[in-house]
């Protein structure tokens, strides 16, 4: 309410424009709070993608020496012991 009284005199006074830019202002303003969201969202999600990642990268690397090894399989892994 507080809004439109500040208004109500510059419409009087600039006329139809005035209220056209307010409201695409309000407009405005609204659509950058959502898509700081948006972005805030996306960020944690990708922050949780790379940390599943690099875990994922470290299982293979394990698996992927385990194999340079031959210590993969376990009937040849009590041969060699």
């Amino acid at each position: 309410m507080d809004f439109i009284n500040q208004i109500l005199p510059l419409c009087e006074s600039i006329g139809f424009p005035a209220l056209v830019f307010a409201i695409w202002y309000i407009y405005h303003q609204s659509q950058v709070k959502a898509f700081e969201l948006i972005i805030q969202d996306n960020f944690e999600i990708l922050k949780d993608l790379l940390e599943t990642n690099q875990y994922h990268a470290a299982l293979l690397s394990r698996i992927e020496s385990k194999i340079d090894n031959n210590l993969w399989c376990p009937i040849l892994k009590k041969e060699v012991s």
